[in-house]
């Protein structure tokens, strides 16, 4: 039986392609070597760069879309929460076409009910499951979760809010998955758009000129409406507006 099924002990990338070429493989292969020391899956991820370039035969040029490739720690030949050191990791993977969204985005505040170690990119999302689909029924297609009043993260994107001319994101810890869209923003852009990772009360919402989501698939996303939020976006915020196309051009030209 694979532990990928009984455990979820699996850990995964969402590698993105621009007009056929990959973005930022190199990280996304170092986080993923990471999530796979945080387990102690011991797996080679040469094997595991060389199959995701196999897949990317698929992703045509002039196409966009993602790469979903994952690692487990192999079978067992009966369910045991012990593993057997010798066991053969086995890997899965497809090759998906996207389109960005334009739909209206409507995001719900819920509390953060995931385990301790979201920092490590792992399969166990049914806690992101939970929320996001009763946020669906609710009639909202985005949530916003928070610890204690801190905001963490949404359904599964990196939050950024955006006040004035400052641009702030919840610091990097084990609360947060830290994406790779939301590094290449504040590795390129942190100096020339005075982009912050700080704390990020829930009341800051409310204060926003935009709040906007970056994930692999998702690019950058503004959200247009939060539940029982006085935010009101400002479409016409002339930094945010800069912000959007400088990195779009980045990501069509730097990889």
């Amino acid at each position: 039986m694979s532990r990928a099924y009984t455990f979820a002990d699996a850990v995964y990338e969402v590698v993105p392609y621009i007009n056929g070429k990959a973005i930022a493989l190199d990280l996304h292969l170092n986080r993923l070597c990471r999530s796979c020391e945080a387990i102690k899956l011991n797996a080679d991820i040469s094997i595991a760069e060389k199959e995701i370039q196999e897949l990317a035969h698929q992703v045509l040029m002039n196409t966009n879309g993602y790469i979903y490739y994952q690692l487990s720690r192999g079978t067992d030949a009966i369910r045991n929460h012990l593993y057997a050191n010798d066991l053969a990791p086995e890997s899965f993977g497809y090759v998906t076409l996207t389109r960005k969204s334009n739909n209206h985005q409507k995001a719900k505040i819920v509390p953060d009910i995931r385990w301790g170690r979201c920092d490590i990119k792992s399969t166990a999302l049914l806690a992101n499951v939970m929320l996001m689909n009763q946020a669906s029924l609710e009639g909202f297609n985005e949530i916003i979760m928070h610890r204690d009043g801190y905001i963490t993260e949404a359904g599964s994107s990196n939050i950024f809010i955006v006040k004035d001319n400052k641009i702030f994101t919840p610091p990097k810890n084990s609360h947060i998955l830290a994406g790779i869209t939301r590094e290449l923003l504040l590795k390129n852009f942190s100096q020339s758009f005075n982009i912050l990772e700080e704390p990020c009360h829930l009341n800051l919402l409310t204060e926003a000129d935009v709040v906007f989501l970056t994930s692999s698939t998702k690019g950058i996303l503004v959200i247009n409406e939060i539940q029982n939020n006085d935010y009101s976006l400002n479409q016409n915020h002339g930094p945010f507006i800069e912000l959007r196309e400088a990195f779009n051009n980045f990501l069509e030209t730097a990889f």
